[in-house]
């Protein structure tokens, strides 16, 4: 089954991939002007670090694996 992007909300965790890859929680999604949609995480090892990343770079396994709470 294929995973779409809607499936990705606010709340969901991840394990980024690698070595000290760490923790995420996703904190918001976004939608850009020209169409791309976004995730904004939050650190749980370090909680005043914030990344963006394409949503796309969640579901390749390669770089973060979901996880539950």
């Amino acid at each position: 089954m294929q995973r779409r992007k809607n499936d990705i909300a606010e709340g969901q965790r991840y394990q980024k991939a690698g070595s000290g890859g760490g923790m995420w929680e996703v904190v918001a999604v976004r939608t850009d002007a020209s169409g791309a949609t976004h995730a904004r995480l939050r650190s749980l090892n370090e909680p005043k670090t914030f990344r963006t990343f394409g949503i796309d770079a969640l579901y390749d396994t390669r770089n973060f694996r979901p996880v539950d709470k």
